[in-house]
């Protein structure tokens, strides 16, 4: 409940208690006879108004700040449903029906309110009906608000600080606030702005009367634009605790190469409570060109508590339109399935969908798609990545790599040679765009999601088909085939990522192994041998263990599948039925089907989706 001492209202407050949804439309005389009855009130950023399960004796109207509303759950834990902008009620609910408040309320902003005693409250209602009316319009607008799963507001601020010793951070303000005036009207705030607004030095001030003046002013902002970049100064000013304290997201910008350790800033803001006030921290990593491929990332990230982190080449246009994306919730993912050799197909489909003109800004997969889609994530085009599968598969024929066959058919030698060879030393965390592939947990019978580490054995993992190639042992538990528990992961891509749109490529097919020559139920390997070496003999159509295995191992997500491909806003499915699990040999061809099919596929859903970003 509200420990500060509540003040009377100042004749400004009372202006501005009248522009409010309550009263606009009020004879102003019936606030000006209500204010010797009302008292403001002001919360700093974190404080609690109001606690669920208290009795309510009194509503208030937000004028300056912003209030989150927070349900507590069965298990204790509390869940943010909605907020509160300057000129709405919270906390009519209670006294209106007489109950026990349903929520708890605190300040995310330096916030000021009115507070309405019940006694007052009636009086007014008796008085004056038409604020009973506006009271239940905001009632109902709340609650089709958090019905409609937009309980939050859409109103993003950004606060911009340095990350480690060396400073960076303005210049890439700027661009990104380019970048994000792209997709909805932004405003870029520094010290220096706010001072040239308002008066010389107002943004430095700590006190009142300027406090509340730039309070006020800065919440007016925030009503006018749709996203606000806060810019804060080098060192821990009243302008960057202001920033700070105004914020939603914090992004801190490092430059790559340099010191990793915490900045003065970065350490006033890991202590963060479990409030979580500040919905993510984010790290930045800037880089002059893209000539060399990020490393040291790891040691940003054991330093730092972030939420995520990304990557950004300062001559690189398309990666600040990323970021401004992932950060607004409008990015495009793109999940590539398994399916032995017909998965690549997948290059095809992500040469299409470059041609097409759609950027994809988070990509991951399974098995064969956990490759590819790794090497997109690494910056390869589709010659570049026909190149490299060639020599992982075809020229060194990895699963021929034949063994005694007590843990599985081949030693899985020289595939894991291939990708620690070519993979050397990169991590996921040093990808340019986000990237994540799955295996199964054969020890625990769960789903896999890799997002860190090294990236040819998360890879060996997600690739390791039971029976073929032996588990990866991860801390004490094996890992095998992704494929197994989910071979289209559309659902670990929208519940770890901010995407707005999923495009899916599933190189399964419904029906396989369908034999034309029926065979005996008793099969002997030495008979099906003899056939195979004797030139003259008829060769027995039968599948091989390898192919066989590969099959089963989809089998078990094959309904799963259907169901994530129906979830995925747009499904590549090119026609692959005339190539075998194992036709590795074919990849020129594959690529060509899955690049013909998907162009065409894209071309149409493109013009029936003007949303599309491209």
């Amino acid at each position: 409940m509200l420990d500060s001492q509540p003040t009377p209202l100042s004749k400004p407050v009372l202006q501005l208690l009248a522009s409010t949804q309550l009263f606009r439309d009020i004879d102003s005389l019936v606030v000006h006879e209500l204010g010797p009855h009302l008292r403001c009130v002001h919360l700093s950023r974190g404080e609690l108004l109001i606690r669920q399960g208290e009795r309510g004796d009194c509503l208030y109207i937000l004028l300056t700040g912003r209030l989150r509303v927070y349900i507590q759950q069965s298990d204790g834990t509390e869940v943010a449903v909605g907020e509160v902008v300057p000129g709405e009620t919270v906390g009519e609910m209670a006294i209106l029906a007489n109950e026990i408040r349903s929520g708890t309320v605190r300040a995310i902003r330096d916030s000021e309110l009115v507070v309405f005693s019940k006694q007052v409250f009636d009086r007014m209602l008796k008085t004056c009906p038409l604020a009973m009316m506006q009271v239940t319009r905001q009632i109902v607008g709340r609650l089709q608000s958090r019905n409609s799963c937009d309980g939050l507001k859409s109103v993003l601020t950004i606060a911009v600080l340095p990350a480690g010793r060396e400073a960076a951070f303005s210049m890439f303000a700027y661009r990104f606030a380019d970048a994000l005036g792209q997709l909805r009207p932004t405003l870029h705030l520094n010290s220096e702005r706010v001072s040239r607004y308002l008066a010389c030095g107002v943004a430095q001030t700590p006190h009142a009367p300027d406090y509340s003046r730039i309070l006020s002013w800065l919440n007016e902002q925030e009503s006018k634009y749709q996203y606000v970049i806060y810019e804060t100064d080098s060192t821990l000013t009243e302008w960057t605790r202001r920033c700070l304290s105004q914020a939603d997201h914090v992004l801190a910008i490092g430059v790559s190469g340099a010191e990793t350790s915490l900045g003065q800033i970065e350490e006033n803001i890991q202590y963060r409570d479990s409030l979580k006030l500040i919905k993510c921290v984010d790290l930045v990593l800037l880089h002059k060109n893209g000539k060399n491929l990020p490393t040291g990332t790891q040691a940003w990230l054991e330093t730092r508590r972030v939420d995520e982190h990304y990557h950004i080449r300062l001559d690189s246009r398309q990666d600040f339109e990323r970021l401004a994306r992932l950060l607004t919730r409008q990015a495009m993912g793109v999940v590539l399935g398994g399916g032995g050799a017909r998965g690549l197909s997948h290059i095809g489909s992500l040469r299409a969908i470059r041609e097409s003109g759609i950027a994809v800004d988070v990509i991951g997969g399974t098995s064969m798609g956990a490759i590819i889609s790794a090497l997109y994530a690494l910056g390869l085009d589709h010659k570049s990545m026909v190149e490299r599968c060639g020599k992982f598969f075809v020229d060194q024929r990895a699963l021929l790599d034949l063994t005694f066959p007590i843990v599985s058919l081949t030693t899985g030698a020289t595939i894991s040679r291939e990708l620690e060879q070519f993979f050397s030393g990169i991590h996921v965390e040093d990808l340019w765009i986000s990237y994540f592939c799955v295996s199964s947990n054969l020890s625990r019978a769960k789903v896999m999601v890799h997002r860190k580490g090294l990236i040819w054995k998360c890879l060996r993992a997600s690739i390791s088909l039971p029976g073929i190639l032996p588990p990866v042992f991860h801390n004490g538990d094996l890992l095998v085939d992704g494929g197994l528990l989910n071979n289209l992961p559309v659902d670990v891509m929208r519940s770890v990522y901010p995407v707005e749109r999923v495009l899916a490529s599933d190189a399964r097919l419904k029906v396989d192994l369908v034999q034309e020559e029926p065979f005996r139920e008793e099969l002997s390997g030495w008979q099906i041998l003899a056939h195979r070496m004797n030139p003259f003999g008829k060769r027995m159509a039968v599948p091989n263990m390898q192919s066989i295995l590969m099959r089963a191992s989809m089998l078990s997500s094959s309904g799963k599948d259907d169901l994530m491909s129906q979830t995925a806003d747009l499904c590549l499915r090119p026609p692959l039925e005339k190539f075998h699990l194992l036709d590795f040999k074919a990849i020129e061809q594959l690529v060509d089907v899955g690049y013909r099919y998907s162009l065409k596929r894209l071309e149409e859903w493109t013009s029936s989706n003007s949303t599309v970003r491209r």
